[in-house]
């Protein structure tokens, strides 16, 4: 991966580049942007500039045996870890990030390096779990960097996801973070700073990666996913920046498989307090995934923002994806409006909290579908 494959982000590219030209490349770096920005993409580009046998003054070159490694994702000094499911393999040892790696090399060239959460549990085939980066990982970590580098050059470790460090593993690696092996580059990725663990946070160097911007966001659509400029056109200014979004959004498009329409069943059935189908309806969340719940709980979230455009008549800026969201949106901005689209916000992003904590997601949907309940009908 050289930085010219990469759309966009020319401010953070020429930042990365800088620090090799000037020596001043920081043993723990972390990687920290809104999903779908390109940031593992960014990562893999820097580690391979560094690594480079005959790098410019802008980018690698692309040709080197290290470079045709990097390409593969198959240097020996390229390092990744990720969630998991903790479990133990037929050999009755715990699983490892490295247990994984040919389906993660995979993945991410299938996917242009544009990686995401659901997606990566389904290739595991573990999407009903939540994965972590626990203690036996964090070992192998500190094992992997204990080796000399075969090339001579930098180690790199890319942390993806590295708000989902267990908090009990964390200690494992504050020692190695702060006082890496000689030539060793932590790279950690990750979505929500306030999610990551105080100890790992205070050792790294943050780098704000943006969202794309719409132009960026069209050509990488259609450069890298080749889709046409008819099917980019509808997307694009609502997906905020984020291919991941954009993609989804266009995939649905095409499948018809719309979040919004399940979301718009609960919303009824919570503003007409049909507790049983209600209940039906959470038993039936909360066997989804928790990356699913969190999908459905962000949508939620999301709308709060479209309600307030409405009310204030910018629908021009509303993320919707087609006309009965529109239609169902405008509907739903008479109940969500200025004067509880806070409350209303407030109360998806606790739930999305508990989901996050492995909280009970029946008591969790349960709890917001009476809450939202109460909430709808008592604005009108």
């Amino acid at each position: 991966m050289q930085f010219s494959e990469i759309i966009g982000q020319e401010k953070v590219k020429q930042k990365l580049v800088q620090t090799v030209s000037e020596n001043r490349v920081s043993h723990a770096q972390l990687f920290l942007g809104p999903a779908g920005s390109g940031k593992l993409a960014l990562a893999i580009a820097y580690a391979q500039y560094i690594n480079c046998n005959n790098r410019s003054e802008t980018d690698s070159c692309g040709v080197c045996p290290s470079c045709q490694q990097f390409a593969k994702l198959a240097h020996p000094d390229l390092h990744f870890s990720y969630p998991i499911i903790i479990k133990k393999s037929k050999e009755d040892r715990k699983i490892l990030s490295k247990d994984y790696i040919s389906e993660w090399r995979e993945y991410l060239l299938d996917k242009h390096y544009f990686p995401e959460l659901i997606e990566w549990y389904t290739k595991m085939e573990t999407e009903k779990k939540q994965g972590v980066i626990g203690a036996d990982e964090c070992n192998q970590i500190i094992k992997t960097l204990s080796y000399k580098s075969f090339e001579g050059k930098y180690k790199v470790m890319i942390i993806w996801m590295a708000e989902l460090i267990y908090h009990s593993a964390a200690p494992k690696i504050l020692k190695i973070l702060e006082e890496p092996p000689e030539k060793t580059l932590f790279i950690l990725i990750a979505e929500r700073q306030e999610q990551i663990i105080s100890t790992i946070l205070s050792r790294t160097q943050i780098v704000n990666i943006p969202p794309l911007d719409d132009t960026d966001l069209s050509n990488t659509l259609s450069v890298q996913f080749g889709y046409s400029g008819d099917q980019i056109s509808g997307v694009v200014k609502n997906a905020g920046g984020n291919v991941l979004k954009a993609i989804k959004t266009l995939e649905e498009s095409i499948s018809g498989d719309y979040s919004s329409g399940e979301f718009r069943e609960w919303m009824l059935l919570c503003y007409q307090r049909k507790y049983k189908e209600l209940y039906e309806f959470v038993s039936k969340a909360s066997r989804l995934s928790r990356a699913r719940q969190k999908q459905l709980l962000l949508y939620g979230l999301s709308l709060s923002r479209n309600c307030l455009l409405t009310v204030y008549g910018r629908q021009d800026l509303l993320a919707i994806n087609d006309n009965e969201e529109e239609k169902f949106t405008l509907n739903f901005s008479k109940f969500i409006n200025e004067k509880n689209a806070l409350e209303y916000a407030g109360l998806f992003e606790e739930a999305i909290l508990h989901i996050d904590r492995n909280g009970n997601a029946a008591v969790v949907f349960m709890d917001l579908s009476l809450k939202t309940g109460q909430l709808l009908n008592t604005a009108v």
